[in-house]
């Protein structure tokens, strides 16, 4: 794992519970089995009566008592097999889920797919649907499949966590933007 995913995880265990006003906290994943099976995290709502008064994609958690998050940062490959392994994990949390509760959870393990933009193969497979800017539901999956493009989210505190994926101009905006709220070190490591 690279060092932007490592700063990307920190920034979401760091930041989530801080710019949601502690109605979202970040937690590292447990392992599923099937050998070994991890994703790069996930949120778990604790309060999700504030959710919608914070912008997308946080509001789209609500209804949910836990999220799964993948992060591909720039450089990182964001293929078809990329996405096909992410929803393997998801899918496997899901079982996990319905095993470990009786009665049965009759939920759906969301899964947000966080990355500078959506790939182009995306657009041609599958159908994304704009709920706001920055956030698709992938149809015919987008009950529970979002994508989040950052380098199309606007620049508010609440979406720090997400920014920090920002490739190109967006990314050079983003580090411009946060130098004035983070400190040096923090913005050095980004």
């Amino acid at each position: 794992m690279g060092q932007a995913d490592l700063f990307a995880k920190q920034t979401f265990a760091e930041e989530t519970e801080r710019v949601t006003h502690g109605a979202v906290v970040w937690v590292d994943p447990p392992e599923i089995r099937l050998e070994t099976v991890r994703s790069d995290g996930f949120l778990v709502v604790r309060r999700s009566d504030q959710l919608p008064h914070l912008p997308a994609p946080w509001s789209a958690a609500s209804g949910h008592d836990e999220v799964r998050v993948e992060v591909k940062m720039p450089g990182d490959h964001l293929g078809m097999s990329e996405v096909e392994r992410a929803l393997l994990r998801r899918q496997a949390r899901q079982v996990q889920r319905v095993e470990e509760h009786e009665p049965r959870w009759p939920g759906d393990e969301p899964l947000w797919m966080v990355a500078p933009h959506l790939p182009a193969w995306l657009w041609q497979v599958r159908s994304p649907e704009r709920f706001a800017p920055g956030c698709y539901r992938i149809a015919p999956l987008g009950h529970w499949l979002v994508g989040i493009a950052a380098n199309e989210l606007p620049l508010e505190e609440a979406l720090l966590p997400f920014l920090v994926a920002r490739s190109g101009r967006a990314r050079d905006e983003f580090i411009l933007w946060v130098a004035d709220r983070k400190p040096l070190d923090w913005v050095f490591r980004c």
